[in-house]
């Protein structure tokens, strides 16, 4: 397979858009009146069973399976709550990566919207979650437990909040790392880059000399590349801030107003992952990534270099054939650097018939616990900071020995664009013109101008 963060979120960002959920979902039915608030302690997952009036409840749990690990766990987890409250069976509905944005789309358009699942806030931004009266508000039933979300990261959380409103509940925080072959580096006689973020040496040249001391030819064939370009959004947008540049403008309340790719700085980012590929040959084309495999091409030992998502690291932890470690971005001209994330949440429909059972289920599946779940098949990169300063998340045992640098990453995510229309924008025009930036048929002074071009009318519209 691929590299997993690159193919499921490309993948579900190509198909048919969530935008498209807000009318369906805006039919459905409204959200239940406010519990009542009351006095009381923080709740726990684990305290005393949900009541349920004897009725027997079915909550419709759905996820995307990325791998084995998540999908272990989830189940689990509707086991054990199950198990704790014997009238609300979680029926785990767990759907392939490819198929998950339609599967919800199709949950919602029938009237069915699953009670609890994934929520991608890059796919529906979470303005379109509020004006569209989307998802169970979550603030009643916050302050009716007096529910202790301190213990989120501040920037995890905003991410599922609107006008003071939240509607999610933060799943994890992840970004973009530099995963490396620790073996072909030492064989080169090669010092790996640096995992500390506030370490201003390593840079785009630096980088490009390590990926081209690391590629290997025989004859007129390649057989070992510097990199891996990860061609999914939020790696090469990395590139693009960690160069001094932006993806688009926007206003005080934080929504897009316009691409601003044609920056000079974001041009040259762009180009210079072209040229990774296309003029300095240390990076395969995509013919060939797709043939092999991104994540086959450094697990069989043919890459050095590649950018993926902690999310991933259960996958890594599988080679034996080499060491292998992670480390920060490199810096172009940028003063600090910053890296394409912001993770998922979990959320519940609005039209959802059993709020306060989906209520009960969502802090079971956000606990530190279930974090911690997680981390235990190297599935996640904790919202939780109490989770995140954890010996369980930090044990280097069984690989990254620079994990913390996942901590420390997450000082540096850059949030995903804001506008109802950016789903939309990203779809019909960010990736067709980016794929001719990957086939080297454009430039990426020409992809960048197409995009706004394109992009800006849709964002007026």
């Amino acid at each position: 397979m691929r590299a997993q963060h690159q193919v499921t979120r490309r993948q579900f960002l190509r198909a048919a858009g969530l935008t498209a959920l807000g009318a369906s979902l805006a039919a459905c039915a409204a959200p239940p009146a406010a519990p009542a608030a009351s006095e009381g302690g923080v709740a726990s997952p684990t305290e005393a069973p949900v009541t349920t009036g004897g009725e027997t409840v079915t909550l419709n749990f759905v996820c995307d399976t990325i791998n084995e690990g998540h999908q272990k766990v989830r189940d689990e987890w509707a086991k054990a709550f199950t198990e704790k409250n014997p009238n609300i069976i979680v029926n785990h509905q767990p759907v392939p990566g490819s198929d998950y944005n339609t599967k919800i789309q199709t949950l919602f358009a029938a009237g069915t919207p699953p009670d609890v699942y994934r929520y991608l806030q890059e796919v529906t931004p979470i303005v379109t979650v509020a004006e569209k009266n989307l998802h169970l508000e979550l603030d009643p039933f916050i302050a009716k437990d007096k529910y202790d979300t301190s213990d989120f990261r501040p920037s995890a959380l905003a991410l599922y909040k609107w006008n003071g409103k939240t509607y999610a509940l933060p799943r994890d925080y992840g970004h973009q790392n530099l995963f490396l072959n620790l073996d072909l580096l030492s064989k080169e006689g090669l010092t790996p880059p640096t995992a500390d973020w506030t370490d201003t040496g390593f840079k785009f040249e630096t980088f490009l000399d390590l990926a081209q001391k690391l590629t290997k030819k025989e004859g007129d064939r390649t057989v070992q590349w510097g990199f891996l370009v990860n061609r999914g959004w939020r790696p090469w947008a990395s590139w693009v801030y960690n160069n001094g540049a932006t993806v688009v403008n926007k206003n005080d309340q934080g929504i897009a107003t316009e691409i601003s790719l044609t920056d000079p700085n974001a041009v040259e980012a762009m180009q210079f992952l072209q040229d990774l590929m296309y003029k300095h040959g240390v990076a395969p084309r995509p013919d060939i990534e797709s043939e092999m495999g991104g994540f086959e091409l450094f697990a069989s030992g043919r890459v050095g270099m590649m950018i993926n998502n902690p999310s991933s690291v259960n996958q890594y932890r599988t080679i034996t054939a080499f060491k292998w470690d992670v480390a920060t971005l490199p810096l172009g001209k940028a003063e600090t650097r910053g890296t394409g994330g912001g993770g998922t949440g979990w959320a519940s429909a609005a039209g959802t018939k059993y709020p306060d059972q989906a209520w009960e289920f969502l802090k079971h599946i956000s606990s530190t616990e279930a974090e911690l779940d997680e981390v235990g098949v190297g599935a996640t990169t904790p919202s939780r900071i109490s989770v995140v300063e954890s010996k369980e998340f930090l044990d280097t045992s069984k690989g990254p020995a620079n994990i913390a640098a996942f901590a420390q990453a997450q000082e540096y995510v850059v949030r995903d664009p804001v506008h109802v229309r950016w789903p939309e924008v990203f779809q019909r025009v960010v990736v067709s013109n980016m794929d001719t930036l990957w086939s080297g048929k454009n430039t990426a002074q020409e992809v960048a101008d197409a995009i706004k071009a394109e992009g800006d009318k849709l964002f007026v519209a």
